[in-house]
């Protein structure tokens, strides 16, 4: 990259976020707003840019995110899961579980950095996992490919299983990101976007000051969930708040990428296609144990137990005749059970 002052180069990521995150949103993909930045930060960084971020912008963007987050736990979860608690804990830890062999597995082949196979693999949050990479051990950059990678096959296989079991494709539209309540909140009052903001701040601090595993972003999940779900605060955001929490973290992942990095990526990506296929496979047996339990139909069992963001499959769904409701209280639980488990298993594999 030509020497250029920083601030011309803040102008250039600026423009160029702006026109990927456009033409992400034009052609559909799933997380426009965390890809588009992602991709602009990404070119400027393989053209050697010299800017960053502070630290304390990706730890206000965890924050939010787990804001975001806490903002889709209300009392209907709790409603499903008294239901149909055993057949959901079985689905969640076999999902899990899946997740975590098929990451184990890429960690034996040696092709990733120690840690970021597990990373990549944690089904959902994938803003999460990308902001959290870095801080136990992961890359951020391999995490965040493997991540969108799978969202993106995740989508296009579910629309063919909706077009086959319904003779019909819903189309996929741009959404914010791939973590639960990030559909865009055109009407959210200044009110409740004043507490998710709240929320966030004290519940990160509370979640860093305590050394809680992933505190700025547990944080505010546990206590804006908690919150959330007994209706003592109405939390909402507009989906100007969400895309700047993800602007950031798009910015910060992509400039750490430098051009010697991409030959291992490429060379990466035939691993990355069959980990996502494995665990395609393994979400059919979670799917399987639902069906057989709840008597619910197939396409919503699968639809439910699929390894991509919520607010893409829930997409996919509301094009469909699946059971909407219930597909996003088992997604919202894998969200939660995915970042905590990844947080458990990274600290265990440490200590060993």
């Amino acid at each position: 990259m030509m020497p250029l002052s920083n601030p011309l180069q803040w102008c250039l990521l600026v423009g160029a976020t702006l026109l990927f995150t456009a033409l992400f949103m034009v052609a559909g993909l799933p997380g426009a707003t965390l890809l588009g930045p992602m991709a602009a930060a990404i070119l400027l960084g393989v053209r050697g840019a010299s800017i960053e971020l502070p630290k304390r912008f990706s730890w206000l963007a965890q924050a939010l995110t787990g804001g975001v987050v806490a903002r889709s736990m209300d009392v209907t979860i709790l409603h499903d899961v008294a239901l149909h608690w055993f057949p959901m804990l079985m689905a969640l830890s076999t999902m899990l579980a899946g997740a975590v062999l098929v990451g184990w597995l890429l960690e034996r082949s040696g092709r990733f950095p120690g840690g970021t196979a597990l990373w990549g693999t944690m089904p959902g949050a994938a803003p999460a996992m990308i902001a959290m990479a870095g801080d136990f051990g992961g890359d951020p950059r391999f995490v965040a490919v493997m991540q969108y990678l799978r969202v993106i096959v995740v989508v296009v296989l579910a629309s063919l299983v909706c077009h086959f079991l319904l003779g019909s494709v819903p189309t996929p539209i741009g959404v914010p990101g791939a973590v639960p309540g990030a559909v865009p909140a055109p009407s959210a009052s200044v009110a409740s976007t004043l507490a998710l903001v709240a929320v966030a701040l004290a519940g990160g601090w509370a979640g860093t000051v305590t050394r809680l595993p992933a505190g700025p972003l547990l944080g505010p999940i546990l206590l804006g969930g908690t919150l959330n779900m007994t209706g003592l605060v109405v939390l909402d955001s507009p989906s100007w708040l969400i895309a700047v929490a993800f602007t950031i973290i798009g910015w910060t992942t992509g400039l750490r990428f430098r051009r010697e990095l991409l030959r291992d990526l490429v060379a990466s990506v035939p691993l990355m296609l069959l980990s996502t296929f494995g665990l395609v496979a393994m979400s059919l047996g979670s799917a399987w144990l639902l069906v057989t339990l709840t008597g619910k139909d197939a396409l919503t069992a699968y639809l439910a137990t699929s390894p991509g963001g919520l607010d893409s499959v829930t997409v996919v769904a509301l094009g469909s005749a699946a059971d909407v409701p219930f597909i996003l209280t088992l997604q919202t639980l894998r969200l939660f059970g995915t970042i905590l488990m990844s947080v458990l298993l990274v600290r265990f594999l440490r200590r060993r």
